[in-house]
């Protein structure tokens, strides 16, 4: 079944659509969906698909446009305004995050960062005696806790229960250093507009784009995932993100992980989407 839906958000108005599950009793269980650079929810029909797929029998799905080329700050806290309209109107039991590409660096900021943590202190999914330990203990201090019993819409916090990374990047710099040009790159750390023009349209892209994402580590933000499932998917001949990153990306993550590569694919998994799917589906069906 499935509804629109428009929000105010930070940058104004956000656009998406809500796959309510089928089966009234697994609608509880949400799947938030971000997309990548340049990219939109539909995803060239896939993302559409594949919401219509899980909306089916698994969960429910929310999947939403970015403001259009935006920088990763916009991003999250767009991110986030759709995770709050999903909390207050949803009420999510167990809520997922997938992120495809540069939706997964916005998955991994939001999921992982500084205020995610420190929001579970304050929400009480620590107790106080429990937040002293974390602040002894850097690898709990680290780690983003998903064990807590409260459903995730009481847990006042941006962290999800389980995630999925789609061709997600480990270094910003490398992967944007790839998608516009090394002189392009350059040229926007010295303050220029960078001008896109391909089969996709044409795009300018303000200097400040590229100084906005080299403020975030995503590496060092992935290290805090130690609990929780994670879902890593990548294609073999990635070209934009390279295969090693989602190597690295599972190496530094922990809680209950996995890498699956699709043979000869490229960035957009264009050999093997039915496939990434079904590891999607069968994951979701799993941990939910």
């Amino acid at each position: 079944m499935r509804q629109k839906f428009s929000i105010a958000g930070p940058f104004g108005k956000l656009s998406g659509v809500i796959n309510l599950c089928e089966v009234e009793s697994k609608r509880c269980n949400v799947l938030v969906m971000a997309h990548g650079f340049r990219g939109s929810m539909e995803g060239s029909g896939r993302a559409a698909a594949l919401a219509d797929e899980l909306g089916d029998s698994v969960c429910s799905v929310v999947r939403f446009n970015f403001s259009w080329c935006t920088m990763l700050s916009n991003q999250i806290a767009e991110l986030k305004a759709v995770l709050d309209f999903v909390r207050e109107t949803l009420k999510p039991e167990r809520l997922f995050l997938l992120g495809r590409s540069f939706g997964g660096a916005t998955c991994i900021v939001t999921a992982c960062g500084e205020e995610s943590f420190a929001t579970a202190v304050d929400a009480g999914i620590l107790s106080g005696s429990e937040g002293e330990e974390v602040a002894a203990d850097d690898a709990k201090e680290n780690s983003c806790d998903n064990s807590d019993k409260a459903g995730w819409w009481e847990r006042k916090t941006y962290r999800p229960n389980g995630m999925v990374l789609w061709s997600a990047p480990n270094s910003l710099k490398k992967t944007f250093v790839q998608v516009l040009g090394e002189d392009a790159f350059q040229a926007a750390l010295h303050g220029k507009t960078i001008v896109l023009d391909d089969e996709r349209g044409r795009d300018e892209i303000p200097a400040t784009f590229v100084a906005d994402l080299l403020q975030y580590d995503v590496a060092e933000l992935l290290k805090k995932w130690q609990q929780g499932p994670l879902l890593i998917i990548h294609g073999e001949k990635d070209t934009t993100v390279t295969p090693e990153q989602a190597k690295e990306n599972f190496e530094i993550s922990g809680g209950e992980k996995e890498l699956h590569y699709m043979k000869g694919d490229n960035h957009h998994l264009d050999l093997c989407f039915q496939e990434a799917n079904e590891l999607v589906k069968n994951w979701l069906e799993k941990n939910i």
